[in-house]
């Protein structure tokens, strides 16, 4: 199995999530995840943002807590690599490294920032970014390696069923874009006018995405695990735009398509997929966090995640075909 390149999904795997979906649902559950969410979001928001201390730490074992209930009791195995790696990659990239080593990222304008530096605007890591997203999508990301995405996918995972999926919360989507103009400002300034680019933009752009971020957690039990990156996160836009233009897509089988809408439910950033595939035979939207949810839930196996990989496999393929024409009417 390829982790980034295809979910597909067995039968056997559909009713396994129906199981999964029970247990995740049970009200005990649901009390016991809205008081770590207070906690976490408590925690995160004192320790690392309002008064920086190590104790910020102690929110990472709700993360663990949560994680490894999380992975114990996914059936499908596609979600449950995805999970896993997400956990790992968060105390490997968010915990272990910037503990035990010193590792300095170089910022543009002479600074450093803290390993890993991915959502550190201006950092070498940050702009990397950009060319990993063209080529494999925002799942990159998003949907596999997100700090802030580790706690909605393990604390808040419970309220995934009261995600809105309407046309207000699909017009919502549009909110974040307020908070990409603040990224790219910060961003400019930061190029040109590195020494004042923080107390010019930077502050501003900070405070606009970090309180609402925190407040996010408390509104989880009424709109969803996914609320915050739906509609305001600045990063869900950035890489959401550089995805859309990049090799990133699920492609669908039109023809395959029953209607049954299973891809729409569990679909946490509310994307109307059913018809997106009707109108244009793929997936490919700014919205979509590549988990391949749809891919694993779709009855018939109309869905399927593509990236450059598919795009060089497809060059290959056709080259072979031309070089084998070539030889054919040579020798013919």
């Amino acid at each position: 199995m390829e982790p980034l390149a295809t979910a597909q999904g067995s039968s056997a795997c559909t009713a396994c999530n129906s199981r999964s979906s029970t247990i995740f649902d049970s009200k005990t559950v649901k009390i016991i995840a809205g008081i770590s969410l207070v906690l976490f979001a408590g925690i995160e928001l004192y320790f690392f943002k309002l008064h920086y201390s190590v104790a910020g730490y102690a929110g990472y074992a709700l993360l663990l807590i949560f994680g490894i209930w999380r992975i114990v009791n996914e059936r499908n195995a596609y979600q449950k690599f995805r999970i896993s790696f997400i956990l790992g990659s968060f105390f490997l990239l968010w915990g272990v490294i910037p503990l035990a080593f010193d590792v300095k990222i170089p910022i543009v304008g002479g600074t450093w920032g803290n390993f890993p530096a991915i959502h550190t605007i201006g950092s070498l890591v940050f702009f990397a970014y950009f060319g990993v997203v063209l080529l494999f999508g925002k799942r990159v990301d998003c949907g596999w390696c997100c700090p802030c995405v580790t706690a909605r996918e393990t604390i808040a995972y419970p309220f995934r069923d009261k995600t809105p999926r309407n046309k207000i919360w699909w017009r919502l989507r549009h909110l974040k874009w307020v908070s990409v103009a603040l990224l790219l400002t910060f961003l400019g300034f930061t190029i040109f006018d590195a020494a004042t680019a923080y107390d010019r933009i930077g502050k501003y752009y900070y405070d606009y995405v970090t309180y609402p971020y925190y407040a996010s957690f408390l509104l989880i039990p009424l709109t969803g695990n996914r609320n915050f990156c739906r509609i305001l996160c600045p990063f869900a836009g950035l890489w959401g735009l550089l995805s859309y233009l990049g090799f990133y897509r699920i492609k669908a089988d039109k023809g395959a398509c029953i209607d049954c809408k299973k891809c729409e439910k569990v679909c946490d950033m509310g994307i109307p997929i059913t018809r997106l595939i009707k109108e244009k035979g793929q997936i490919r939207t700014v919205e979509c966090i590549g988990c391949g949810r749809c891919v694993n839930v779709c009855p018939k196996k109309a869905l399927e995640i593509h990236d450059v990989r598919n795009f060089v496999r497809n060059f290959r393929a056709r080259r072979r075909e031309l070089v084998k024409a070539k030889i054919t009417d040579t020798i013919g």
